[in-house]
């Protein structure tokens, strides 16, 4: 029998130690991983690789030469404690070597500058490659000493080590050109104005998500910021995944639970959330103090760490060394700031005043040489939403040094050619660089200031022009590739969750400056097929990391890895509702159609949203005129009746049918747009095509590896349930309904 206690309690150490492995994110390996030798609690560890040529078992990467594309391995360790063993597995993908860049032509660089005063050049240019390629590259310019400061001047330098020339052209009291730059045309409704109501996949996995914060842990959350601060950790358990202890990024969840949390009580006004806000925000003031106190850090310093990863990121150490600094403080300040605008807790903007203080005494000492280099390193320089979140303080504080730190973090290697509007977006990280427009879009609506504009437009158009998938997601093992060639990327990582939340939000930016309707259809799209897609079934705050588009790919949630989408599902379910409703001075624009309740100065409720016939109630009387979204797949049939009487059609706006008439209590609006099931087609490669239904991408149940040949649109018949077909014996439904179910979602198009 001792025996037997023996060898449980030895499986015990070994699933602990098993459990508590972290050697990095793996789904874009491009350097050597660190493997334990040893357990946290003893076990000893032996690695072995199914492919040694891609890594060996001492962790050693080697990268596949360009064109024979990513490799996916499995890494095994097998884990010993006294006579019990246990093997664990990894599957890592190892990203193919970059491109060999031969270079065709380098773009000019046009510099306008005041008379009188040296010009500052960029420090990087865009060239064209010989593969089709356009991208940016760092430049070396010669030093110039002109006459005089007056006429134009043009500078010469070097890229590649001289390979190339790249030249600067500089208008010396020239005035740059200016375009028409937008005024902000609509606003949005607080979300404690708007209320998901019951019967809806958004309400359900809205409500499971409350459940999953209500019971999270906020000792554990405050684990790793405790311990770095030298507190007690009140004997909680330490966080896993991504934030384990000896994870570069731990702190990111913490950020993202704040955001959760404040979201979650701005929709419910749950007392029991508010308290969680209230002694976390405690908490972390403590640990803020404690690590002034210490000595060893800068006043206003707060993370789950020391400064070291900020001073190694300066010194230009790359990942997995470190691992996104500014990324995990961006989490941080955000959740903050949440934690004070939406739930109103002061203490919380007292701890994001000192951060920010931090942020721009550590940068603003750095050289514009030193920033451009940091930003442009691949996942160490990444730095999440830092622009937007030191705007968003900066409107709080009104103090100018936190708007000059938000400008310290231009990302030229970005910002240069989405102004000019190029494409230069191919084998970069996805969502390294997204909430860096959302952060450009951010300084526009406080400055003013042109080139912002342009900067987030262009992003936006060059992305859903060519980089989305059927669903509104993008990027393929976190990256992107070559617009129009979605369809080649039709993998098991495909469309990572986080990139979809954070273009959801850029487009909510700028459709409130546009009130374009056509922004509204891809934000439906994406916010349907893809983030509500993207949610567990259960309250196990589950969301997928990536959304495998391959044949007979199924969904995995990522529960406790504590991953980046972890932490943005948190968010994402009490952002269901934040787009449905905006107003103008003159109008209310319904630009979703989800069961809802508006409340506040207009008072309308959405229901059957899900069904051919949407309603529309007035519970007050309106002081503004009502603009209804048609989204583009009902604009060639619909019809609206008012009080029982049918509305005369009209030419749309925009894409928004504008409600003759003010609205008063008792009205009742009746939208007609019947689904209808159609086949999509895809530019990137028109021998594919996908199944909708109304605004559903619909998939079909199977676990068939080859794609399967799309059945006749009069061959699918309505089977048992709402919005469910069949043909042929495959069941067809919705892709968010599908949960663990193997899938297609693209199908071959037909040749009869």
């Amino acid at each position: 029998m001792s025996e037997i206690k023996s060898t449980l309690a030895a499986r015990e150490i070994i699933l602990k130690d098993l459990a508590a492995i972290y050697i990095g994110n793996l789904n874009t390996v491009d350097n050597d991983l660190i493997l334990p030798k040893t357990g946290k609690y003893g076990s000893s560890f032996c690695w072995s690789t199914n492919e040694s040529r891609f890594i060996d078992e001492t962790g050693k990467v080697h990268r596949p030469l360009h064109g024979m594309g990513n490799r996916n391995v499995t890494l095994k360790v097998t884990a010993a404690y006294e006579d019990a063993e246990m093997e664990k597995e990894f599957l890592v993908t190892v990203l193919q070597e970059a491109k060999e860049t031969k270079i065709v032509s380098v773009r000019d660089v046009n510099v306008y500058a005041k008379p009188y005063e040296r010009a500052e050049l960029p420090s990087v240019v865009i060239v064209d490659c010989a593969d089709g390629r356009r991208m940016t590259l760092p430049v070396a310019w010669d030093l110039y000493e002109p006459l005089s400061y007056e006429g134009t001047v043009c500078v010469a330098g070097s890229i590649m080590e001289g390979e190339k020339r790249a030249r600067a052209i500089i208008h010396y009291g020239e005035r740059k050109p200016e375009i028409n730059v937008p005024c902000e045309k609509l606003r949005y409704y607080p979300i404690t104005d708007v209320k998901l109501l019951d019967g809806t996949l958004y309400y359900e996995y809205q409500q499971d998500m409350l459940t999953y914060l209500l019971n999270c842990d906020d000792d554990q959350m405050l684990y790793n910021f405790r311990k770095a601060a030298g507190l007690d950790t009140l004997g909680a358990p330490p966080m896993t995944g991504w934030d384990d202890e000896k994870c570069k990024l731990r702190g990111h969840t913490t950020g993202h639970y704040l955001s959760g949390l404040a979201l979650a009580w701005g929709v419910s006004k749950d007392d029991r959330l508010f308290r969680k806000l209230v002694y976390l925000v405690d908490e972390l003031q403590k640990c803020q103090e404690a690590f002034a106190e210490s000595g060893n850090c800068h006043r206003g310093f707060l993370s789950a760490y020391s400064e070291e990863q900020f001073d190694l990121l300066e010194q230009f150490v790359k990942y997995p060394e470190i691992w996104a600094p500014y990324y995990t403080l961006d989490k941080i300040m955000s959740g903050l700031c949440d934690c004070y605008e939406i739930a109103g807790i002061e203490k919380a903007k007292e701890i994001l005043t000192l951060m920010a203080d931090w942020v721009f005494e550590r940068l603003s000492r750095l050289s514009k040489k030193t920033l451009d280099q940091m930003w442009s390193m691949y996942i160490a320089g990444e730095y999440g939403g830092m622009i937007g979140t030191m705007v968003k303080v900066y409107r709080l504080t009104k103090s100018v040094r936190h708007l000059e730190a938000a400008r310290l973090f231009d990302n030229e290697k970005l910002f240069i050619p989405m102004e000019e509007n190029c494409d230069t977006l191919e084998d970069i990280h996805a969502n390294q660089h997204i909430p860096q427009v959302i952060g450009a879009m951010e300084l526009f609506r406080t400055t003013g200031e042109e080139r912002y504009w342009k900067i987030g437009k262009h992003f936006w158009e060059i992305v859903t022009g060519g980089h989305i998938y059927c669903i509104g997601g993008l990027g393929e093992t976190e990256m992107f590739h070559r617009a129009g060639t979605t369809c080649s990327y039709l993998t098991e990582r495909a469309a990572e969750s986080c990139a979809s939340y954070n273009m959801l939000r850029l487009t909510g930016q700028l459709f409130a400056y546009t009130a374009d309707g056509d922004m509204m259809d891809y934000y439906d799209n994406t916010l349907r097929n893809h983030i509500l897609t993207s949610s567990s079934h259960a309250c196990d705050g589950g969301t997928t990391y990536f959304m495998p588009l391959e044949a007979g790919g199924s969904k995995m949630y990522s529960t406790e890895e504590n991953t980046c989408c972890h932490g943005t599902g948190m968010e994402s379910r009490f952002r269901y509702m934040e787009h449905i409703y905006a107003y103008s001075e003159d109008f209310v624009y319904i630009n979703l159609f989800i069961d809802s309740e508006l409340s506040g100065e207009e008072n309308l409720e959405i229901r059957n949203a899900e069904e051919d016939k949407i309603k529309i109630f007035c519970r007050k009387d309106m002081s503004r005129r009502l603009k209804l979204h048609i989204p583009e797949w009902a604009r060639k049939n619909f019809a609206v009746w008012v009080n029982g009487a049918k509305v005369k059609a009209a030419e749309l706006e925009k894409e928004y049918f504008t409600v003759p008439g003010l609205r008063r209590a008792g009205d009742e609006i009746v939208i007609h747009m019947p689904m209808e099931l159609r086949l999509i087609g895809n530019h990137s490669d028109s021998s594919f095509v996908n199944i909708a239904y109304g605004p559903y991408i619909l998939a079909a149940l199977s676990e068939e590896k080859e794609f399967r040949t799309v059945p006749k649109l009069s061959d699918l018949k309505p089977a048992e349930g709402r919005l469910l077909f069949e043909a042929d014996g495959i069941r067809y439904l919705p892709f968010a309904m599908v949960d663990t179910e193997a899938y297609h979602v693209y199908f071959k198009k037909r040749t009869d």
